[in-house]
């Protein structure tokens, strides 16, 4: 009986050591960019630099067809304003892999955004881009993503797909606005930006986009009613009248 007894205490020692490897683990901020080619690691966006929350990040280097020099970024957790901003000096189709036009997908992600504090969020968006060489495409090339689920890459919310006007050399999306629901007023959400180049053959390409986070501002009949100063006003009036009197 005492064996027993013994080999049972051992087994559920055992069982919750094996609980307790297999449960996930407490998700942390993180803060990092994606690169993406079709036939290029099985065209799945891959990490290809990590840095610290709310920071700067950079890579420089060659993915798949192309040679992208100091692909940067930097976040923002703010009070007033939360934001993720990059910029890349050089993008160049230089067929590493295959000659013709290919499609470089460059992502910006960072989660653990609790800032600005109130739900919903005025979420905004906007990309430009000058062609020195080649051509670009135009349509779709830049999307904004918030999302509640506070994931990399998560794309619960978006401002839209966004396609840029050419003037001169340049390609400009302006800005695509939208009002994004949190969880809560203090729950985290991430921000992500996706830019899509298509380039031809030797093109070469400057980018640099943004996705902020704001408060909505409150409406001012809203903030008067808050404020006590319809109240305030007929009382005003009440006092004129009793003063013709």
């Amino acid at each position: 009986m005492y064996r027993f007894r013994k080999f049972l205490t051992l087994a559920a020692v055992l069982l919750v050591g094996a609980a307790v490897q297999g449960a996930p683990t407490q998700a942390r901020a993180d803060f990092k960019l994606y690169l993406q080619e079709t036939g290029v690691n099985s065209g799945l966006a891959t990490v290809v630099a990590s840095g610290s929350d709310f920071g700067s990040i950079i890579f420089d280097g060659t993915y798949g067809d192309f040679k992208v020099s100091f692909f940067g970024a930097t976040s923002e957790n703010t009070t007033a304003l939360s934001d993720i901003m990059s910029s890349t000096t050089k993008v160049e189709n230089a067929n590493l892999l295959s000659t013709g036009a290919h499609t470089l997908k460059l992502y910006v992600s960072q989660t653990n955004f609790s800032l600005p504090v109130g739900t919903p969020l005025a979420v905004e968006s906007g990309m430009s881009s000058t062609i020195t060489t080649g051509t670009l495409g135009l349509t779709g090339i830049y999307q904004g993503f918030a999302d509640n689920g506070n994931a990399l890459l998560g794309m619960g919310f978006t401002t839209g797909s966004q396609t840029a006007v050419l003037t001169g050399s340049t390609a400009d999306t302006g800005s695509a606005t939208g009002s994004f629901n949190r969880t809560t007023s203090t729950s985290l959400y991430s921000l992500t930006s996706l830019t899509t180049l298509d380039l031809s053959a030797g093109a070469k390409v400057n980018v640099s986009s943004h996705v902020n986070a704001a408060a909505v501002p409150v409406p001012a009949g809203l903030l008067l009613v808050v404020s006590g100063a319809p109240a305030l006003l007929l009382l005003r009036r009440r006092m004129g009248k009793a003063r013709k009197s």
